[in-house]
């Protein structure tokens, strides 16, 4: 099967990698050396060609790469210039720490040894390109032990939530009823006592739980008051319908794009359409426009009474 011809990117970074391998690999077949770089045989002696040209400023025998390969066999000399490892992309970089911070949470803490040894090698990395990457659960293993244990055993929970609609931290009385996924968010299906309501709670924004005394009787789920929203999307359309959690569908046409939304929490629906920088316009229900009408003319009005310092 032909192989497809490389690019000159590609070519330029292939031949920074074939000088430290045949550096470490002296003597090599050539077609070893060929499998190695999943390449043709002819385009293997054309890199090793363009070698030949390689070298330090000067360009005679004495400063270029000294390669030997018409036996078969490739042999390389005279490479100290090009013969270190290329170094790794600072996006290549990222990940490795990313990797390296899952490793360490998953190892025994008895494992001292490996526990260095990632630090060590997270420390070096981090002088490179700094400390712009962690990973770390965003659920705490905790938290959902307690909650499956509450669910277990019927028991209520006392929880300190964090709203990202109102931006607040709250204590709730809740009774749980099941753990869940949404959108790739692990959540708890609960009934608020506070606000005497079916809620769902993301486990990420529960700052602390603990077990109170026996589940109360919850009413029946048909209870829950459902706010729904006919939306019109103007721009933006696939950030737009994510925030809503509306299914995105690719198009090409620029004419806008009608959906309907529902929530138990007006809040939230008011506080997404407020934040879509007039990509979206709400057309019913008539009270939810005339509420982010006034919304709007209250947040103009901050702004206006706003005294700066001169």
């Amino acid at each position: 099967m032909a192989k497809t011809q490389s690019t000159p990117v590609e070519k330029a970074a292939r031949l920074l990698d074939l000088v430290p391998f045949i550096s470490t690999h002296q003597g090599i077949a050539l077609s070893e050396l060929a499998e190695e770089f999943n390449l043709s045989e002819n385009e293997l002696l054309s890199d090793l060609n363009t070698l030949w040209m390689c070298g330090l400023p000067g360009y005679t025998p004495l400063e270029l790469i000294d390669l030997e390969f018409e036996s078969g066999y490739v042999s390389i000399r005279n490479a100290e210039v090009l013969q270190r490892v290329r170094l790794l992309t600072k996006q290549e970089l990222v990940i490795i720490l990313l990797g390296l911070d899952i490793l360490r949470s998953s190892l025994d803490s008895e494992r001292t040894d490996l526990q260095d040894a990632i630090s060590g090698l997270t420390r070096k990395i981090k002088e490179i390109i700094g400390n712009i990457a962690t990973a770390s659960p965003i659920v705490d293993s905790t938290h959902r032990a307690i909650i499956t244990q509450a669910i277990g055993s019927r028991m209520d929970l006392i929880v300190k939530y964090h709203s990202a609609i109102r931006d607040t931290v709250t204590e709730r009385v809740i009774t749980p009823l099941e753990l869940s996924l949404d959108h790739g968010f692990e959540i708890l299906n609960a009934y608020c006592q506070s606000a005497e309501g079916f809620r769902t709670f993301r486990l990420d924004n529960m700052r602390s739980v603990e077990l109170a005394g026996s589940s109360v009787s919850v009413p029946e789920q048909g209870e829950i008051t459902d706010y729904q929203w006919q939306l019109l999307i103007k721009s933006r359309f696939r950030t737009s319908s994510e925030r809503f959690r509306s299914i995105y569908k690719a198009r090409e046409s620029t004419e806008g794009e009608q959906v309907s939304v529902n929530s138990f929490s007006q809040d939230w629906l008011l506080r997404n359409a407020m934040s879509t920088l007039a990509s979206v316009e709400v057309q019913t229900p008539l009270s939810a426009r005339t509420l982010i009408a006034q919304k709007c003319q209250q947040s103009l009005e901050l702004y206006e009474s706003w005294s700066f310092p001169k």
